[in-house]
């Protein structure tokens, strides 16, 4: 056997334990990319539950937010501003699934889980009216378009409801 062949043979296994390693290391990435989705998953989850679970706990915050979701002015001044830290926090929450959402890191169905939520609390008139006075000063430009955009899809769907 020559040296041509031999270097030959060892340049051909350098090359199938190249692909071999490629191959290794697209299965981790995606394995990796797999357990990140299930953690974020799992994390927004636990949020939005430790979330609801305040108002579960707690009948007087329930009060406010029931209080402030139907009209913001008839809360006192103290409840007000609870109202608009309930709202704030909850916001916060939709727009990291919103932030998730365009990075690609929020499957398509989990936004559909988080839009549900979200326009159940859009539909409240107390919110509304936070989100016109405050909210929408907090926030960054394309989840303003977003929350603008869903406060007039629930008034235009409101209107087509309407005898």
């Amino acid at each position: 056997m020559n040296w041509e062949a031999i270097s030959a043979v060892g340049q051909m296994l350098g090359a199938i334990g190249v692909i071999v390693s490629l191959l290794y290391l697209a299965v981790q990435v995606r394995q990796n990319n797999r357990a990140s989705a299930v953690s974020a998953k799992l994390a927004s989850t636990q949020l939005l539950s430790e979330f609801v679970d305040g108002f579960i706990n707690d009948p007087e915050l329930m009060d406010v937010w029931l209080r402030g979701r139907r009209d913001l002015d008839a809360l006192g001044e103290r409840d007000r501003l609870r109202f608009f830290n309930i709202c704030l926090k909850a916001f916060w929450f939709f727009s990291a699934g919103h932030f998730q959402l365009r990075l690609g890191t929020l499957a398509h169905d989990d936004w559909t889980e988080f839009l549900a939520v979200f326009r159940f609390w859009l539909e409240g008139p107390g919110v509304q009216a936070w989100w016109q006075r405050v909210g929408r000063q907090r926030f960054g430009a394309g989840f303003i378009a977003l929350v603008d955009g869903e406060i007039a899809r629930a008034a235009e769907a409101k209107r087509g409801a309407a005898p």
